[in-house]
């Protein structure tokens, strides 16, 4: 599962899963931190809570909206998901799980607690973040304490360390399934109802994934120290070696490839990232648009981008998202500026912002979008 990780302890350090939004990071150097899952430098925890056991206690500050969900029924399914205000990831899923919660109404309990806010005042965020998104936001949401025991007892004991997350309760009370809202939820869903959910297997699965998940942490340690040491030619020597012994792994490092390779060769490492785009990414229009966009990305590392290229990977994504993605549209439409055409970028990016503001994108996405277009018109 794709879940960028905070890089230590607290609130500030956890992650947003970007599932299928891409995020625009300003620092080059970030970009580099993003080879696995995310922000390198952090460990896998070792679960303490799984598919099997009991469910933990809701404890919970204040609910917001819906029937409070202060314990677990026998006989029933509930869904805890796990957001934050803060997370561009969460704000995007949460038309999905409404979705859901009104396809399965009467026969799951949806319940949303937010967790990891980053203010003290947390509970006005929260309330006014509930009222802003309405009918979207159609289940029962809380917010944890302040001590963080939701946070705790579940993301934690879970060793999850990326919103959203969802915790599948099944008839029982005991947790049945573990992951991001967009991926398997309502599928899973149907088995737990219908009692053919084999959790054991589920468990056995689940162990092998973070097994996985620890050896990737520990390679990227290893690359992430060697970056900040500014060892770029070492980092691409382990990083290809470790392609060399799993072939698979290239589709997951690939654009953490480009991004070192970018240090010690930028000509390969444009031609790196048009070759990756049709040959590991054709359909997949978060991956395409991610490195369109450190290709074309202003104030980048890159000394000489190669736009053609950058306008290239940026028009398969659009195709890959049926020109539907205002994310998409938007580094599109930047791409299209950057070979010349001023036109045709003022109409992508007039689309994108469209598509934007009924998508609900955040304020700051949106001004950022809009300077753009100004921009695109100024001709500067």
């Amino acid at each position: 599962m794709n879940s960028p990780r905070g890089s230590g302890g607290g609130a500030q350090s956890r992650g947003c899963r970007h599932g299928r939004e891409r995020t625009k990071m300003r620092l080059y150097a970030m970009l580099v931190m993003a080879l696995s899952f995310g922000l390198l430098g952090s460990g896998t925890a070792q679960a303490q809570l799984g598919p099997g056991d009991k469910a933990p206690p809701i404890v919970t500050a204040k609910w917001f909206k819906g029937t409070p969900v202060t314990e677990f029924e026998n006989g029933k399914v509930y869904v805890v998901e796990f957001w934050a205000t803060w997370c561009g990831p969460c704000r995007v899923s949460i038309p999905h799980l409404t979705e859901l919660a009104h396809q399965y109404r009467g026969k799951v309990a949806f319940a949303g607690i937010s967790v990891w806010e980053r203010d003290d005042a947390y509970l006005d965020k929260v309330d006014a973040f509930v009222k802003e998104m309405g009918d979207k936001m159609d289940y029962s949401v809380a917010a944890d304490d302040k001590a963080g025991t939701m946070a705790q007892t579940w993301m934690t004991a879970a060793g999850e360390r990326g919103i959203p997350s969802a915790f599948i309760v099944d008839q029982h009370g005991k947790i049945a399934w573990i992951g991001h809202p967009m991926s398997d939820l309502g599928p899973t869903l149907d088995k737990v109802l219908a009692g053919t959910w084999d959790v054991a297997a589920y468990q056995k699965k689940r162990t092998r994934e973070q097994a996985e998940e620890a050896a990737q942490q520990r390679l990227n340690t290893q690359l992430s120290t060697l970056m900040q040491q500014k060892k770029y030619r070492e980092a691409l020597k382990v990083l290809d070696a470790e392609i060399a012994r799993d072939k698979a792994k290239e589709e997951l490092y690939a654009t953490g490839r480009f991004a070192i390779l970018a240090y010690v060769d930028e000509a390969r490492a444009q031609t790196y990232a048009a070759d990756i785009a049709r040959r590991l990414y054709a359909k997949d229009p978060a991956r395409l648009n991610q490195l369109a966009w450190m290709v074309i990305m202003p104030n980048g590392q890159l000394k000489k981008p190669n736009y053609k290229i950058g306008l290239q990977i940026a028009q398969l994504a659009a195709t890959a998202s049926k020109n539907n993605d205002p994310d998409v549209l938007d580094t599109l439409a930047l791409a299209q500026y950057r070979n010349g055409q001023k036109a045709v970028a003022i109409k992508t990016q007039t689309r994108a912002l469209a598509l934007a503001r009924k998508r609900g994108t955040p304020a700051q996405s949106l001004t950022e979008m809009e300077q753009r277009l100004k921009q695109f018109r100024s001709g500067k």
